[in-house]
């Protein structure tokens, strides 16, 4: 079997969110082929140097105009191009809409459908609901990453169940673990000039993830000394958030990183005193895994996928939309007792053991072979 594999969305630097996912699943797709099996990346820019290796296996072709992208030169490549592949996937909800070969989505969450423009911009939101409906009615599978996002994607388009699999995203293990000494931690606060008790959240800066409401609610822990570390890449509508914590009068407790690379964020995780995502919608929430995985409390949204993501190893808000409400799971984490403390952390670890990339990787596969 040919696979051709969509790889622009994990061909790009600072990578979160759907392109940690498609990089990772283009990583363990490579090293779980079977003999005899090859996979084509297609993009429309040169592999960064931590892209896999090209080999018997990978072969890269890196062509065409980076406009209009998929419609045009991608499209062409499966018509006109050789070798021919047996299936394309790509992971995102853009794809070709007029192929000659099968083909394989590989879905995020559906929040552009029930968001406006107050959590995305009119270009990101009008591609997005004009092509994603199409992708998923044209290709012959759909993969998405867990059981809210397929019951949405059902709902929402009408797709038969059986046409969905749900395929858990993970982990780098490698990075994300307990053991992160002492020094490190020291030097990473340094680093980034933290001080004392903080609780932390990371992830892009957007309103969806509901960071204004958890800077309002924070302002109002009597804990006067704690620090909020607001880790992540500005996104769309940033402003009111960077904007939040002058206007409550506590910008000196509220410290914004910017990206920080993964090879500090383990540290940032260890050294806190819990992970805090209060989002209004995810389709699952890579950050609650990973932060378990370091062995930190974590606090989430009692919405959409966390409470299938996160299991009984959290703390819940249970309304996002009101600050009492995420106050009040702010005030419960920070309370906790040592041995309680330790309970909710070796929970998180143990539920952080049920994704794995490879496994991940071996079920795309096996599902790809049968179309």
């Amino acid at each position: 079997m040919i696979i051709g594999f969509d790889i622009n969305e994990a061909n790009v630097p600072q990578r979160v969110g759907v392109n940690q996912v498609a990089y990772n699943i283009f990583v363990h797709l490579v090293k779980n082929l079977a003999p005899g099996d090859q996979l084509i990346a297609f993009g429309k820019d040169r592999p960064l140097p931590d892209m896999p290796p090209a080999g018997p296996k990978l072969t890269y072709e890196i062509f065409g105009s980076k406009k209009a992208w998929v419609l045009t030169s991608l499209t062409k490549r499966l018509w006109f191009g050789k070798p021919k592949v047996d299936v394309l996937f790509s992971p995102s909800h853009y794809s070709p809409f007029l192929s000659p070969v099968k083909s394989a989505i590989y879905l995020m969450d559906m929040s552009f459908e029930l968001f406006g423009t107050e959590f995305f911009t009119s270009y990101d939101i009008n591609q997005l609901k004009r092509w994603t409906p199409i992708s998923v009615k044209r290709s012959q599978k759909v993969f998405t990453i867990s059981e809210f996002s397929k019951s949405e994607i059902m709902r929402l388009y009408g797709t038969p169940e059986n046409k969905i699999a749900v395929v858990y995203p993970s982990f780098d293990k490698n990075i994300f673990h307990g053991k992160v000494p002492k020094t490190k931690q020291m030097a990473v606060r340094h680093q980034y000039g933290i001080t004392g008790s903080f609780l932390l959240y990371w992830g892009t800066l957007q309103p969806r993830k509901n960071i204004t409401r958890l800077i309002e609610a924070f302002s109002k822990l009597k804990e006067t000394r704690l620090k909020l570390v607001i880790v992540g890449k500005k996104g769309w509508l940033y402003d009111q958030i960077l904007e939040q914590a002058t206007k409550l009068g506590i910008e000196n407790r509220v410290i914004f990183t910017g990206f920080v690379a993964d090879d500090d964020l383990p540290a940032l995780i260890k050294a806190s005193r819990a992970f805090v995502l209060p989002s209004l919608y995810e389709g699952f929430g890579m950050p609650v895994i990973e932060a378990q995985a370091v062995g930190t409390p974590v606090v989430v949204s009692r919405v959409s996928a966390l409470p299938e993501v996160a299991g009984e190893a959290a703390i819940y808000i249970e309304d996002p939309l009101s600050v009492d409400s995420i106050q009040s799971a702010l005030e419960k984490v920070m309370a906790l007792s040592l041995v309680e403390r330790i309970k909710i952390i070796k929970a998180g670890k143990e539920n952080s053991r049920r994704f794995d990339w490879d496994l991940s990787a071996q079920k795309i596969l096996a599902i790809l072979k049968l179309l």
